[in-house]
């Protein structure tokens, strides 16, 4: 099998005595028409020693660019003495690869999970 364009396969691996040489076409899908399945929930990290009006203004306006069906929680921390969690009701979000870099812009590596 010869593709003109790049492919995302989806395949299981098992064992079998008989080698099958060509993948089901069902199961090839161009990578331009290739969807990937996104979180439903997401935690994100609030350190309150680095955050700043600016980062809940600027994480504001991320939430409104990208609405989505993600639910989301803030564990807001204070390192060492609390942390509390809290829902972002009315704020679901499409957390692409976009979102995610830009709230690790916004509150550092690692916050998002």
């Amino acid at each position: 099998m010869k593709l003109d364009v790049p492919v995302l396969v989806r395949a299981a691996v098992r064992r079998r005595r008989r080698l099958e040489r060509h993948p089901d076409p069902k199961r090839l899908t161009p990578l331009e028409e290739a969807t990937p399945k996104l979180a439903r929930s997401l935690r994100i990290r609030i350190p309150l020693e680095t955050a700043t009006p600016a980062t809940v203004d600027a994480l504001h306006v991320l939430f409104g660019e990208k609405k989505g069906a993600a639910k989301v929680l803030f564990d807001v921390e204070r390192s060492g003495d609390f942390m509390a969690v809290m829902e972002a009701e009315g704020y679901n979000v499409l957390p692409d690869r976009y979102f995610m870099s830009r709230v690790e812009e916004l509150c550092g590596r690692g916050v998002c999970g």
